[in-house]
């Protein structure tokens, strides 16, 4: 079935026979339950997607980003792909690091609306980077899909002229955003808003579950009943790609995949939504809870393919 986003949009499709292989996964996630504080996508949805990434990485590509990686003296993380994944994150609080990065703060969403989706104009019409100007240092209203471009060309150049010493610091942070930019793309809440911003202010509520807001849930709740171990739910969702899976999700381009997250969020995130109570609160049902797990599943998966593909063209 295809799902329209919007008059000169893109189409998704994100049922038919591949989206049964994910409902199945429904016992087996409700069945694990975890609780951890976390970040956007939470350091474990993070995590997740790097460790999928590099289950499918080409092994020179692979031993190149590993080996950059270490280069980094930044005590923020280890210096590993997948300690680095919330990098990003922990980077915008300033805590033990030098430079805040408070203009990478938009970096991390497009704020597509859910009523008249435009991607362009939600990106400002993706101005381009001055030629001098690194992909690190803005600019600050710049969406997430610009910035996985800008620091994907930004490192396609650095490999052209061979990773020089004076440009590794800079490939260093690309990498680390990199890592972090194509995960958040693909959670849901993050390319939708409803002047919402984004789904924060609905409050939501689910069975024995604290309240939260409607983007904290598909953050962060959602992944902590999938299962509490990022390792262990990376295998067994890696596992579960097959090649018709990786020739599928290895297509496109960062704007098609902003504008599939974007379909996402509207038909499974905001259109199930149960009327609201009272206070305008949502208790949201077992049904919402199981095809949001589902649907989640399937993001975390096509995010860690994508983000091998994106770091194999880029190294």
């Amino acid at each position: 079935m295809m799902t329209p986003v919007g008059t000169n949009t893109l189409w998704t499709n994100r049922a038919g026979l591949g989206f049964s292989h994910y409902i199945g996964m429904i016992p087996i996630l409700l069945c694990l339950v975890g609780s951890s504080a976390a970040w956007a996508w939470g350091e474990e949805g993070h995590e997740v997607v790097a460790a999928i990434a590099l289950d499918f990485m080409a092994p020179a590509q692979k031993a190149r980003l590993q080996a950059l990686l270490a280069s980094d003296d930044d005590p923020l993380t280890a210096h590993d792909p997948i300690s680095v994944a919330s990098w990003a994150d922990r980077l915008r609080t300033g805590s033990g690091h030098p430079v805040t990065f408070q203009h990478s703060r938009a970096w991390h969403f497009v704020d597509i609306d859910r009523h008249h989706p435009d991607l362009t104009q939600a990106c400002r019409d993706f101005p381009p980077l001055s030629r001098d100007t690194l992909a690190s240092a803005g600019p600050e209203e710049a969406c997430v899909v610009a910035k996985i471009e800008q620091f994907s060309a930004e490192l396609a150049r650095y490999r052209q002229s061979g990773f020089q010493p004076a440009d590794r610091p800079e490939a260093v942070l690309a990498l680390k955003f990199l890592i972090h930019l194509v995960g958040d793309l693909h959670q849901p809440l993050h390319a939708i808003d409803d002047h919402d911003h984004g789904g924060n202010e609905i409050r939501v509520k689910w069975d024995h579950v604290h309240a939260g807001s409607l983007h904290h849930y598909w953050d962060t709740v959602f992944i902590e009943h999938m299962d509490p171990d990022p390792a262990r739910l990376a295998q067994r969702l890696s596992a579960r790609i097959t090649p018709d899976n990786l020739r599928e999700w290895q297509r496109g381009t960062p704007r098609a995949w902003a504008m599939e997250s974007f379909a996402t969020a509207r038909s499974q995130a905001y259109d199930p939504l149960p009327p609201p109570d009272g206070k305008g609160h949502y208790a949201l049902t077992d049904a919402y809870a199981q095809q949001a797990m589902a649907m989640i599943a399937l993001q975390l998966e096509e995010a860690g393919v994508r983000l091998a593909k994106t770091l194999d063209d880029c190294l």
